[in-house]
């Protein structure tokens, strides 16, 4: 059954999502949230037309990474100072850690001796990390071949810093590096983007982890690389790299 045409007054005053200039209006996302349960509605009820229904999600999902952008353009924007942090809630040993890590140094002769130090760089890892926080905060869903419960149920503490690699290696039957590493690789649509077959990447994940145990190095194996790679993944999640490296990266 063909689906009834989308209200014309339900995109009216949507502005397009490439001359969005700053955040949509509250107006704006009443209608778009209109438009993602009419959407909702559809599906429900079989009623289904593929060319609208493409071309709707399209535009939501236009719109949201303009969204997306804008904000992250203005984290890049964002200057922060020293004493608008609270002296009482920050000791001051990790205060003066931040400031010497942190801050960026301005080089020039007509710097003024006074001039408070600036925490852009602190301001952008702390709101890129709640970001990220935000997009990875969901249900996992098994992507991998033949995934177990036990598993999965790991895999649900991937982003978590005491993370238990030797658990996963358990449930796994001893294929902690292959799954780690094909769930992240997945995660990140990094296989997609670089056009790597499943095939072959499975192919390789298995030399790999062979490679590993080749000389039964009890310190330097399959474990030990996928706890590696594990720890990597948490640090760029946890710092907000994870954002940078998405929006440089080719």
């Amino acid at each position: 059954m063909e689906s009834p045409s989308v209200d014309k007054d339900l995109l009216e005053g949507c502005t397009s999502p490439f001359e969005l200039k700053s955040a949509p209006s509250k107006k704006m996302w009443v209608k778009l949230r209109s438009l993602l349960k009419y959407m909702v509605k559809q599906l429900e009820n079989g009623e289904v037309n593929i060319e609208e229904l493409k071309k709707n999600l399209e535009y939501t999902a236009s719109l949201l990474e303009a969204v997306y952008i804008d904000e992250t353009r203005q984290i890049l924007d964002t200057d922060d100072e020293l004493p608008e942090i609270r002296s009482d809630a920050v000791p001051s040993e990790v205060r003066d850690w931040l400031a010497s890590t942190f801050t960026q140094q301005t080089r020039s002769t007509g710097r003024r001796s006074e001039e408070k130090p600036r925490f852009r760089s602190i301001v952008h890892a702390v709101q890129a990390g709640i970001f990220v926080e935000r997009m990875f905060r969901r249900s996992y869903t098994a992507v991998g071949p033949n995934y177990s419960a036990d598993v999965v149920n790991s895999l649900k503490h991937l982003d978590l810093w005491d993370f238990d690699v030797f658990v996963l290696n358990r449930v796994s039957e001893d294929h902690a590096l292959k799954t780690i590493v094909f769930e992240l690789l997945t995660r990140h649509n990094l296989n997609n983007r670089f056009k790597i077959p499943v095939a072959f990447l499975m192919s390789f994940l298995d030399s790999l982890e062979s490679g590993y145990g080749k000389y039964k190095n009890p310190y330097h194996n399959l474990i030990h690389a996928a706890d590696v790679t594990q720890t990597v993944h948490c640090f760029l999640l946890r710092t907000g790299m994870v954002v940078i490296i998405s929006i440089h990266s080719c």
